[in-house]
């Protein structure tokens, strides 16, 4: 069990568990050239079976985990430090936005050459609002992922009123559901990366700011909660994930406010075919809440927690994994899969780059970690 000071495992046990989860939703668009489209405007993907919508759906938990313990892993990190931590989880942000335009941008262009399957798993695979500008640079997850970590560093200020942080995260759901433009395409630049997905005077958001920071703030609360009592909230931890779940199963039933679009039928696939980008209340509130419940989890099986574990490599090493499988998967599927394979295949090459990371992602793990605390590697 987490106690103030230690590492917190089982959370490091989730994000290695999100980060394989996430690498099925890579090897589907790599392999078998398939993504689904969850944007606020313009056509939702309709889907042909059940298994590639489960494919695509259990990938959510990844972006909105990913957000949600990073906050979490800042307020930790400060509130271990007698120095300042505003300082280094800013520079840290900065480092990671700067290592995306190198490492993660690229992937853009690299994917338009792939050529698209003869036969789609899903009936739409449309493109985000656009203003019919060309692609020349993106916001993407890792991007953002950095933009909103120095934005939570600067959050640190107000460690000692973590009310902040909730004020945040309930603006950020306020701007997101009342601010998107009612025509259906992206507003100038600045709104784009702030709040809407889509493509804008050349620039393509995935993930704008102002959402992805709500949940990340969020996560700064749940950080804050946690190390008040630990002990109390690994028992507890499983009533919040519920009840956020229940929320967003309630706010999907009646419609209206939370969902940014309702079901097209009464399918249960279309019930959790949530709009993604810009995150709905529906969508995040779901996804973090069966994050949570995955904790509660992980919180009892200490088996998975031994620091041979896959969940433990994989999630000690975040950033390292997230380069390496990204740019993994997408010279197999350009070298290798010059024809779209199957979505079974799919999950056949992640397995094996999954099994292949395994022994590099250990190594790197005993090369960062017998680096001093405050070095570059330990700060990546």
């Amino acid at each position: 069990m987490s106690t103030p000071g230690r590492r917190y495992e089982s959370v490091d046990a989730l994000r290695g568990l999100i980060m394989m989860i996430m690498a099925i939703d890579h090897a589907s668009a790599t392999i078998a050239r398939q993504h689904g489209s969850e944007f606020w405007a313009g056509a939702m993907s309709i889907y042909n079976s059940a298994f590639p919508f489960l494919t695509r759906w259990i990938t959510h938990l990844c972006a909105p985990g990913f957000f949600f313990l990073m906050g979490a892993g800042i307020y930790w990190y400060a509130a271990s430090q007698q120095g300042s931590a505003v300082r280094r989880t800013v520079l840290r942000g900065l480092t990671i936005f700067a290592l995306a335009q190198v490492f993660e941008g690229p992937i853009l262009f690299f994917q338009e050459t792939l050529k698209p399957p003869a036969v789609r798993l899903s009936r739409i695979t449309a493109p985000p609002p656009i203003d019919g500008s060309s692609l020349y640079w993106g916001l993407i997850v890792l991007s953002t992922l950095g933009l909103v970590m120095m934005l939570c560093g600067l959050l640190l200020w107000f460690k000692e009123k973590p009310w902040v942080w909730l004020l945040v995260c309930a603006a950020s759901l306020l701007i997101t559901h009342g601010m998107l433009p009612a025509d259906g395409k992206p507003g100038p630049l600045w709104a784009t990366l702030l709040l809407t997905a889509g493509l804008s005077q050349h620039v393509i958001v995935i993930y704008p700011i102002i959402p992805w920071l709500g949940v990340a703030a969020a996560g700064m609360y749940f950080g804050y909660w946690w190390r008040q009592n630990p002990e109390r909230a690994s028992s507890r931890v499983w009533m919040v994930g519920l009840a956020m779940v229940a929320v967003a199963v309630a706010l999907r039933a009646g419609g209206g406010w939370g969902n940014i679009r309702p079901p097209r039928d009464g399918s249960w696939i279309e019930f959790l075919n949530n709009v993604k980008y810009p995150p709905s209340a529906v969508f995040w509130l779901m996804s973090v809440g069966l994050n949570l419940l995955l904790l509660s989890v992980l919180e009892r099986l200490p088996a998975l927690k031994a620091p041979a574990s896959p969940l433990m490599v994989f999630g000690q090493t975040p950033l390292f994994y997230y380069v390496v499988h990204f740019w993994t998967l997408g010279l197999i599927g350009f070298f290798l899969f010059k024809e779209a394979g199957s979505l079974e295949m799919a999950y056949v090459v992640w397995a094996v780059v999954l099994v292949a990371l395994y022994p590099v992602c250990r190594w790197y793990r005993g090369f960062k970690m017998a680096k001093p605390r405050e070095s570059f590697w330990r700060m990546l």
